[in-house]
């Protein structure tokens, strides 16, 4: 076997045979680093735009208003962060943006993604939980639970894809394991020893999949729940006159168009939002017509974010990141690529379902 090309055994839990695909393996490796490259140039815009419009001067009033109307049990939390960013903007907001543009890196590059994914998530959480509020105060207008959660869900999802995969040999990554062999520990989620692939990750990359497509489902059963709870047919025509407003000139007819349609039935798109927010929800907890609902999730998250989220608006003094949407439609791609590679997934609906109707493996697998 040509030492350049890792095949991945994968095994199909349905009919208990072992499948050996070279093919499989070579794209989905090219699937993960291209999923790798756009998610780290949007790590480098949110980085960039640290450094820009002197945002530095408005991180403080930023974390002061993420706790204005939470809860009183988080009022201790929001002091203390205001109090730590207030005696030092400048510090925190440039460190920041040199993590996100270190992040940004590694991602493009593929180097030391271990290090980078789960720093990531750790900085992800961290930015959703002070400035982003835990994507509160929730309350009228209110369409998102954060953008900060679904950061760290996407570097968990690609964490579960390189312990798929293992080594990738288009990283600098595999460059430097050519020459330094311990860089494999900073490198890489399992550890790889010629054809067979060791490690508590790798071993359990079906379980972290379906773990991490129920957590994404969550995620959408929350704003869907924002959506009805919350009263969105009373918010939607104002949130996309307010994208349009702010839209470039070349823009004009995509939001003209979008307003026209809200404008004249507001309360069937507001419900239209909720419903496949909902549906999307319980398909990823439940894993019921995957390949469908994935690929339908990244249309509805490109959709959502070009009109709802104006592509992640202009870059205005306060401007941070380029949007949630981008970093849905990333994620279910991402769900593609480990479907295609492990097949039927035991503990889904999906199964069940397919050892009655094989045909419905058309709806559910890539594989297929």
């Amino acid at each position: 076997m040509n030492k350049n090309v890792e095949p991945l055994i994968v095994k199909n839990m349905v009919k208990g045979e072992k499948i050996e695909s070279s093919l499989i393996w070579g794209r989905g490796v090219r699937l993960s680093r291209f999923v790798a490259i756009i998610f780290g140039l949007l790590w480098g815009i949110d980085g960039y735009f640290k450094f820009q419009n002197n945002l530095y001067q408005q991180i403080p009033g930023i974390v002061q208003e993420a706790g204005v109307g939470q809860p009183a049990i988080l009022s201790g939390w929001f002091s203390f962060w205001h109090g730590v960013v207030s005696s030092a903007p400048m510090l925190v907001t440039y460190g920041t943006g040199f993590l996100e543009l270190s992040i940004a890196f590694a991602l493009i590059t593929g180097f030391a993604r271990k290090i980078a994914y789960f720093g990531g998530i750790m900085l992800a959480l961290f930015i959703w939980a002070v400035p982003e509020g835990f994507g509160g105060p929730y309350g009228t207008g209110s369409v998102t639970v954060g953008g900060g959660d679904i950061y760290a869900l996407g570097l968990l999802f690609l964490t579960v894809l390189g312990a798929t995969y293992g080594r990738d040999r288009y990283t600098l990554d595999y460059i430097i394991e050519g020459h330094l062999s311990w860089w494999s520990k900073i490198a890489e989620v399992p550890r790889i020893s010629q054809d067979r692939i060791r490690g508590w990750f790798s071993r359990n990359s079906m379980k972290l999949s379906r773990a991490s497509a129920v957590l994404f489902g969550l995620v959408y059963a929350s704003e869907a729940f924002i959506a009805f709870y919350y009263n969105l047919a009373g918010n939607i025509v104002s949130v996309v006159q307010g994208q349009a407003s702010s839209a470039p000139s070349f823009l004009n007819g995509w939001f003209s168009f979008w307003e026209a349609q809200v404008t004249a039935a507001p309360v069937f798109y507001a419900y239209l939002v909720g419903v496949l927010e909902a549906i999307i929800a319980l398909a990823l907890v439940l894993g019921f017509g995957r390949k469908v609902v994935y690929i339908g999730g990244a249309v509805f998250a490109v959709v959502a974010w070009g009109v709802g989220e104006g592509f992640g608006g202009l870059p205005v003094p306060g401007y941070t990141d380029p949007g949630t949407g981008i970093i849905q439609a990333i994620v279910f791609l991402i769900l593609l690529g480990l479907n295609a590679t492990h097949g039927t997934d035991p503990l889904t609906l999906d199964s069940r379902i397919e050892t009655k109707y094989p045909g419905w493996k058309k709806i559910a697998e890539m594989s297929y």
